[in-house]
């Protein structure tokens, strides 16, 4: 039940399938992105293993990831908020089909909207037989980045029934259908929906119910919906806990909603700049707590070489009525956009929630404070004066963002020279930057920033250089940046499908690297076995001669798992095609169990 100590939840392993199943097809929502996050949760998401130490075929096993996800994932996110990565990875070209940007709402109003979910909704199959299905959904306030920040998160597995419901739509179908469906992603989110139909979702321990709460406001003629349970918004509650790293407290505000109603403790957790900026008057009658500077802080006192502070981003409200208690978890903050103010007007933001309902002795507010009270990790806050940006020149940025991210991004490449091309973005309509902000675009392989203009060129980039990913910068006077993202550009079928190719062959490199990562394909122990060593050298790892190389292995992979040789002959097949230098030999052996795996699909 949220044991700082012991109830961890391993998000890669969450993506795992289960035992003696693969993943079938997936969807995630995030707030912002991080592209490296994304290429390192394909790995947890199609192979079986994780991976351990250094070696050599990772990106090849990065490469097959991505591209067996083509058409089986996808992403959607805040638009203008993928962070612009520290290094370039020439991978990055294979997500672009996988993210969907997302606007909450439409027009100037958008700016002070954010589409804000965080969920992982995934449907396995067995590999034994395929019409067997299992689905596991993640909740979390955790965006998808590298963020060590303390999040909270559940995860649940579904079953289907057998039966199709027949009481109100359910509401994990109804928030897929506000997901942006383009021509060529509605099939996937329409094969998902439809199959959500009987699904029986688990409760997690110490719970009873479980249920799903998405929140949006109107839009595109449906009304909105606030990610908070409809029998809970009247009545009297006894305790009141709300952990949120960003707030609103004016009078019409949602927490000041439920704290007029809550006849007990009221107990609010929260970040120090946050509690500062809506000082200690709007809080009366609250326990006001914070993260203790020495966990904030902790990773720099100890003098790690890549310190990151570890600020609150948990999403949490538990309310107790009597015996019971009832929680709302996942990625809405205590704030107007999120919730809206009740009564008088809608909330901004489009969001997701879960509502569990359990015992108050097991998962009441109170019992939840004990338990985080034996680790020393919160500490009433002292309130001090506010300091950072004002609220007028957070929204000044905000509108810039918005305009930045709303335009027709375009990228267009030539050739221009021997292995060289020529890049120029283009935006419509051009938009109109206030003079006392800057605005730069730039390339994610080097650093060459340029004046935000109508049109921008680039120079001599290599084909797997050139990523649709384009790199922002918003700077203030005197230079200070103030804001730094990526925006995706549109790029043409037919320069996407080259870079696809491109990156293929230069991440296999050698005939060397492809025979490694074959092994670990075959291997029955995943990723461990490309850290074996043949005695004889190539001839042996080639394994002709049948000690140990990938001929036995191939025979070992035909009795206890067929889908492995599919997966290594379509490898093969694609480094043939791409005109990779491979030992003739290794056509024969391959020939040889093209009819095995016509009978074996992968």
């Amino acid at each position: 039940m949220l044991s700082i100590k012991d109830d961890r939840l391993d998000y890669g392993q969450e993506l795992q399938p289960p035992e003696g199943f693969q993943l079938d097809i997936a969807l995630a929502t995030t707030y912002s992105l991080d592209l490296g996050a994304l290429v390192a949760a394909s790995l947890a998401l199609h192979m079986d293993q994780t991976l351990e130490g250094d070696i050599s075929s990772e990106r090849l096993a990065l490469l097959e990831c991505l591209d067996q996800l083509q058409g089986r994932l996808l992403v959607f996110h805040q638009s203008g908020c993928i962070h612009v990565p520290g290094e370039f990875n020439r991978l990055f070209s294979l997500l672009e089909p996988l993210l969907v940007p997302c606007m909450a709402m439409d027009g100037a109003d958008g700016a002070y909207a954010s589409f804000h979910p965080k969920v992982w909704l995934m449907r396995f199959c067995s590999i034994a037989d395929p019409n067997e299905r299992v689905f596991r959904l993640v909740v979390l306030s955790r965006n998808l980045t590298f963020d060590r920040s303390w999040d909270v998160a559940v995860a649940l597995d579904g079953t289907p029934s057998g039966r199709r419901r027949r009481e109100q739509p359910d509401a994990l179908q109804d928030f897929l259908r506000t997901l942006p469906a383009s021509t060529q992603h509605a099939s996937l989110l329409d094969n998902m929906r439809e199959s959500l139909s009987d699904v029986v979702w688990d409760a997690p321990p110490f719970f009873d119910r479980v249920a799903m709460l998405p929140g949006h406001g109107a839009k595109e003629g449906r009304s909105h919906r606030t990610p908070f349970a409809s029998d809970l918004m009247t009545g009297r509650f006894d305790e009141l806990l709300v952990v949120s790293p960003f707030l609103d407290v004016d009078p019409d505000s949602m927490l000041q909603h439920l704290a007029l109603r809550t006849t007990g403790s009221k107990t609010l957790i929260s970040r120090a700049d946050t509690l500062d900026a809506v000082r200690a008057g709007s809080l009366d009658g609250w326990q006001v707590q914070r993260l203790r500077d020495a966990v904030v802080d902790g990773e720099e006192r100890l003098g790690q070489s890549r310190a990151a502070p570890q600020n609150l981003h948990a999403k949490l409200v538990v309310v107790r009525v009597g015996k019971n208690a009832y929680w709302h978890i996942g990625s809405a903050n205590m704030t107007n956009a999120a919730f809206g103010k009740p009564g008088k007007s809608a909330p901004r933001n489009q969001e997701f929630m879960l509502r569990l309902d359990g015992a108050n002795n097991r998962a009441g507010p109170a019992a939840l404070m004990k338990e985080w009270s034996k680790h020393d990790v919160f500490t009433a806050h002292v309130f001090a004066e506010p300091t950072g940006a004002t609220a007028e020149e957070r929204q000044r940025l905000r509108r810039l963002t918005h305009q930045l991210v709303s335009c027709q991004w375009r990228l267009q490449a030539q050739p221009s020279g021997e292995n060289h091309w020529r890049v120029e973005l283009s935006l419509d309509p051009e938009p109109v930057v206030p003079p006392d902000f800057a605005v730069s675009v730039g390339l994610l392989c080097r650093d060459a920033w340029k004046p935000l203009a109508s049109r921008t060129a680039w120079d001599t980039l290599r084909l797997t250089e050139i990523s649709a990913f384009v790199p922002v910068e918003i700077s203030g006077q005197g230079g200070t940046v103030l804001a730094r993202f990526s925006v995706q550009a549109r790029v043409s079928a037919e320069l996407s499908d080259a870079r696809r190719r491109a990156v293929f062959k230069e991440t296999v490199g050698s005939r060397e690297k492809l025979l490694s990562y074959l092994h670990m394909l075959l291997d029955s122990e995943g990723f461990k076995g490309v850290k074996e060593k043949s005695k004889g050298g190539a001839g042996d790892m080639f394994g002709i001669d049948g000690s140990g190389g990938l001929y036995e292995r191939l025979l070992r992979a035909a009795a206890r798992a067929p889908e492995r040789i599919a997966r290594a002959l379509h490898v093969w097949q694609r480094a043939r095609d791409e005109g990779v230098e491979l030992p003739e030999e290794l056509a024969e052996l391959f020939t040889g169990f093209e009819p095995f795996c016509k009978r074996h699909p992968e």
